[in-house]
């Protein structure tokens, strides 16, 4: 399952996720960001189950919609 780290509200990178609980993904993504999507100068980061949104970081950013990759 993919998570995108963003940056001025569009995909800037992609990172694979191996857990498979929705719980752990979320953390597994809140580590990739902290590890990896910080340095890269990423803004926070989406997760989502194909057309399902799970979690996005920052929170307060309003209304999800599914993420395209071009």
């Amino acid at each position: 399952m993919p998570c995108y780290f963003m940056k001025h509200g569009h995909i800037d990178a992609v990172e694979y996720l191996n857990q498979t609980s929705d719980v752990g993904r979320i953390a597994e993504a809140s580590e990739l960001f902290q590890s990896k999507g910080r340095q890269r100068g990423a803004e926070g980061f989406e997760v989502w189950d194909g057309d399902r949104f799970l979690y996005r970081y920052p929170e307060e950013a309003e209304n999800p919609e599914p993420v395209k990759l071009n």
